[in-house]
């Protein structure tokens, strides 16, 4: 949102001597007048932006302008007719020990009591020495006795030249993305559970090591974004320290597959190089102006942002904030009517009355909302995508929500120091979302990304199989 003009100081009129010098002074000021009453106004709306009315995160909302959720009749807890759910008990062969507790042989009465049927009770605990599993490996040289040609023996396929192992790497791995831990609680946590001291820069290498070993994976993701039916995109900065300079993780999204990437722009040429320069599905996106060269049938704006911008215009004074209203009103009846799957005939009826509000408020005789009405009406085709073409969903939530873990992990860990830390920041991420979504377990997939990065099997896919 550009500020309006500000009025051009000028020095102080001369003391008018006519009627006509006066009248010229008074158009003057009339002018000075209502630029600074439309600077007052943007001044007093900026005030007022928070997380209903503008991208700001619901985090900066100030503490009691919240609105009040609407009480439940309903008790906390579980509901009436509600299963509940129940650990399993392992079977017998399973557990480590079986410990039997007979009841007590004779009662108080003074007969004999019959043991009857066991009831089972498990209780899982950590076993008392948790320790990591220490391999030496004793490489031998040799000189050939006839042509005393020297010879070295090499470590076997899969065994790192560190002196960190692929599992443990792993584990390193997804300490540092699932969990968002930083390198020293995590060297902290392996010394106190695992008995295993580490330096800084031993965990600070491993962390390359296991960005390195997702390269070929992450990229065979990225890939797969080119293609993609549906692919939901969005961007938020991160600090790289020592820099000076801003960076970005942009996010593509797929139902299954996540692709961060941490790149030092938010340029045009950027989300062509992530989703292709003709997408070949449909592209979610807000209304960042880097996303207009898609085309505007392939291309489906945000209405969760429209909402935010409604509510904004509804705020203002006089015939806008009428437009705003009804806009406002507009993009709820289309939330109601998604969820209820209305068809294309009855969006056909609710486009009508959005193109009419927009039209109006190109009318409306505030200069803001004019503004942005023109710019729906420009993107109107953009608006409908997801009508006429049922996988689409109308928000681009998928994007905004893959994009919590990179402020979580920006917000817990601070700013990267090194190209290799933003490397694993982003494929670590890319490979914990998708591991996710798919239902596969992040430590075991790294390990054996880590283990083929080490000649010692086949690359996993971060693509779904089947």
């Amino acid at each position: 949102m550009n500020p309006p003009p500000s009025p051009t100081p000028e020095d102080p009129p001369a003391k008018p001597q006519t009627l006509a010098q006066c009248h010229e002074v008074i158009d003057t000021l009339g002018q000075q007048l209502a630029q600074l009453r439309e600077q007052v106004a943007w001044l007093q709306e900026r005030v007022k932006l928070d997380s209903r009315n503008s991208s700001k995160p619901p985090s900066s909302d100030v503490a009691g302008t919240s609105r009040p959720r609407r009480s439940s009749e309903r008790k906390r807890g579980g509901q009436p007719g509600h299963k509940g759910t129940y650990r399993t008990l392992l079977d017998e062969g399973e557990v480590d020990a079986v410990h039997e507790c007979p009841p007590p042989e004779v009662c108080e009465c003074g007969g004999p009591i019959e043991p009857g049927r066991a009831l089972r009770h498990q209780v899982t605990d950590l076993a008392q020495a948790v320790r990591a599993e220490v391999q030496e490996y004793r490489l031998y040289r040799g000189v050939c006795g006839h042509c005393r040609k020297t010879h070295e023996s090499r470590l076997p396929a899969g065994v790192p030249r560190g002196q960190i192992g692929p599992r443990a790497l792993a584990l390193i791995g997804a300490l540092g993305t699932r969990y968002h831990l930083t390198q020293d609680k995590i060297r902290t946590l392996l010394g106190e559970v695992l008995g295993v001291r580490f330096s800084l820069g031993a965990i600070s290498q491993a962390q390359g090591l296991v960005a390195r070993a997702l390269q070929a994976p992450v990229q065979q993701a990225a890939a797969s974004c080119h293609g993609a039916a549906v692919l939901h995109m969005d961007e938020t900065s991160w600090r790289q320290a020592g820099s000076g300079t801003r960076h970005w993780v942009w996010a593509t999204v797929q139902p299954q597959v996540v692709v961060y990437q941490v790149l030092p722009s938010r340029a045009r040429y950027v989300a062509q190089a992530l989703a292709g320069e003709r997408p070949a599905g449909v592209l979610v996106t807000d209304r960042y102006a880097v996303y207009d060269w898609v085309a505007p049938e392939r291309r489906q704006v945000c209405w969760a942002h429209l909402l935010r911008d409604f509510e904004r215009i509804a705020g203002r004074a006089g015939a806008a904030g009428c437009v705003g209203r009804r806009l406002l009103g507009l993009g709820r009846v289309l939330f109601r009517w998604r969820a209820r799957d209305a068809g294309p005939a009855e969006f056909a009826r609710l486009q009508a009355r959005v193109h009419q509000a927009l039209e109006r408020g190109t009318r409306s005789g505030c200069r803001r909302t004019a503004q942005t009405c023109a710019n729906l009406l420009a993107q109107e085709v953009s608006l409908w995508t997801f009508v006429r073409h049922p996988g689409v969903e109308p928000t681009n939530n998928a994007a905004e929500q893959a994009l919590r873990a990179v402020v979580l992990k920006r917000k817990i860990s601070g700013p990267t120091r090194s190209t290799r830390g933003q490397q694993f920041v982003a494929r670590g991420l890319s490979a914990m979302e998708s591991c996710r979504r798919q239902g596969r377990d992040l430590r075991d997939w790294m390990e054996q990304a880590l283990r083929a990065w080490l000649g010692s099997g086949p690359v996993p896919s971060l693509l779904p199989s089947g």
